[in-house]
């Protein structure tokens, strides 16, 4: 015959087996869930140093743009330019007004020179 104790080691076996499991099902699950974050913050950092790049390439380009003053002195030059363009234009006007009158005196002389009749 078996002692009580014998008997009594059975449920107790199987009820450390169970929980054996459950540690083994809660390990398991825990680990793979840790993975799964890991390769999940991995690829939000990779995410970020894409942005960071894209972020410090736009930097670089705008730095590179004109500044409002740069633009500012860029207006004032062509203000001036324009004002100079003006002056040519007025002593270009002139200059076109004395060709006009030296070649009326040249067509002058010319029908002058000619006696009125041109061939």
């Amino acid at each position: 015959m078996s002692s009580p104790s014998a008997m009594d080691l059975g449920p107790t076996l199987a009820l450390v087996l169970t929980a054996l499991s459950i540690i083994n099902i809660l390990y398991t699950w825990w680990r793979t869930r840790d993975q799964n974050v890991e390769s999940r913050f991995k690829a939000g950092s990779e995410r970020m140093d894409r942005l960071d790049a894209r972020l410090a390439s736009v930097e670089q380009t705008l730095r590179a743009q004109p500044t409002k003053e740069d633009m500012h002195a860029l207006h004032l030059a062509l203000r001036d330019m324009q004002g100079e363009m003006k002056a040519m234009a007025a002593a270009a006007e002139g200059t076109n007004k004395i060709m006009s009158r030296l070649e009326a005196i040249v067509a002058r002389h010319e029908d002058h020179l000619l006696g009125g009749a041109r061939p």
